[in-house]
Formats: structure tokens, C-alpha cells, sequence
């Protein structure tokens, strides 16, 4: 079968999957599980683990999923990735209050469902890929980590969290427009310090902004 070819979500094909991964950015989803995983959380299991078990889960239900761009794609992925982190959490708590210690197979925590997880045709979590994701995570959280604090939640919470501009103010208590300048001035100086994280390694900058701002490209709200 090769699904409904004017619905990317359709496709029954690795390389459409694969492509659509690649382009919302799979190191800067990978920053963002690593920055809402608690300390406690990471001594259990990685970030790695959530991420390719949340794939897996989009790519059973993605014919579910109404295509509507890039965008709300990520979004959808990040609202499984959340789902996941929290039968993370809710598995250690109630292992916590038996007093059961041993950590067990991420993929026996997302409940009855889980056996439906069949392997899927992509190359995205390959070892040498994941690899690579890591790499430039890790550079990503750096840049970000570097940032002056009044600027750091501004771009977390667009660039990586792609919230709109009202939301962020909200949450920051402050004002729109303010989000928008402090916004301009640390994507800026988000750039810099990512070049200054790269350092010696192999990696371009364009390999690590294309995502995250193509998935932010939609008109300011």
C-alpha cells in the first residue's frame, strides 16, 4: 500500500516518515524531553528512551492525526512525548509506594496498548542517528543553558516549546510585545552561543536550527 499521497501522514513509506521527522527538528525534540525529564527521572531512564517510544506511538496512530502542517505536527508529537514522560512518572511513583525499586522496560509502561507497537519502517532511531541526535541536544541545551535569564524562558518556551506569543506572556507576566523584543534579542543571541557550543565539532548550525525554526515559521500571534 502507499496510503493517500496528499496526506504526508498517509504514507506508508520510511523516507516520508523519515523526512518529516528530520524536519521538525528530532535534536531539538530531544532537548525538550531532556529539560522536562526531573533528575530522578534521568536516572532511570534516558531521554532517548522517551523519544523513540514516542514515535513509535505516532507512528501507529498517524493516520489518526489530521494533517495540518508542520507545526501542529509537532505539537502533536510533543503532547506524546508529554504522555510518555508521564507513564514515566506514574510508574515510579506507584513502584515507589510498593516499594519496588527495579526499573523495568520502558516499553512495558505505556499500558495495554504497547503490544501494537510494531517496529516501523524509518531509519530515525537507528543507533548512529540517535547518536548524532544527542550531539546536537546536548549543543542545543548548552546554547540555551548560556542564555541571560531574562531571555532564556522566552526562547525555551517559542523555539522549543513553540508556544504562541500570548501564551508565553501569560505564563511570564508580561506583556506582549515584550515577549516579541526579548524574543528577537535571544534568538540572536541563541545563535551565537550555539556556534560557541559547536566548537570543534561536526555539526553546521543550519543542522540544528532548521527544525525548531521551521516548525516557528508560522505568522506571529
Amino acid at each position: 500500500m502507499t496510503g493517500d499521497a496528499t496526506n504526508p501522514l498517509h504514507s506508508y513509506a520510511s523516507t516520508g516518515w523519515d523526512g518529516l521527522i528530520e524536519a521538525v527538528g528530532p535534536a531539538s525534540l530531544l532537548a525538550v524531553i531532556e529539560l522536562r525529564m526531573s533528575p530522578a527521572l534521568k536516572r532511570r531512564h534516558t531521554a532517548e528512551d522517551v523519544f523513540q517510544e514516542a514515535l513509535l506511538h505516532a507512528w501507529r496512530d498517524r493516520q489518526q492525526h489530521e494533517w495540518r502542517g508542520l507545526k501542529c505536527f509537532r505539537s502533536w508529537l510533543l503532547t506524546i512525548i508529554d504522555r510518555r514522560i508521564c507513564d514515566l512518572v506514574d510508574h515510579a511513583r506507584a513502584q515507589k509506594r510498593g516499594g519496588d525499586a527495579q526499573t523495568v522496560p520502558f516499553s512495558a509502561l505505556s499500558g495495554p496498548d504497547s503490544t501494537d507497537l510494531a517496529p516501523a519502517p524509518w531509519d530515525s532511531t537507528t543507533p548512529s542517528k540517535i547518536a548524532v541526535y544527542r550531539e546536537q541536544a546536548d549543543a542545543m541545551r548548552g546554547a540555551l543553558a548560556n542564555l541571560p535569564d531574562d531571555v532564556r524562558d522566552v526562547v525555551r518556551l517559542r523555539l522549543f516549546e513553540q508556544l504562541p506569543v500570548d501564551e508565553i506572556a501569560q505564563r511570564l507576566n508580561l506583556g506582549p510585545a515584550a515577549v516579541r523584543h526579548r524574543f528577537r534579542k535571544g534568538a540572536e543571541l541563541y545563535q551565537q552561543r550555539l556556534v560557541a557550543e559547536l566548537g570543534t565539532r561536526s555539526l553546521s548550525i543550519s543542522q540544528l536550527t532548521r527544525g525548531a525554526m521551521a516548525a516557528n515559521s508560522s505568522p506571529r500571534k
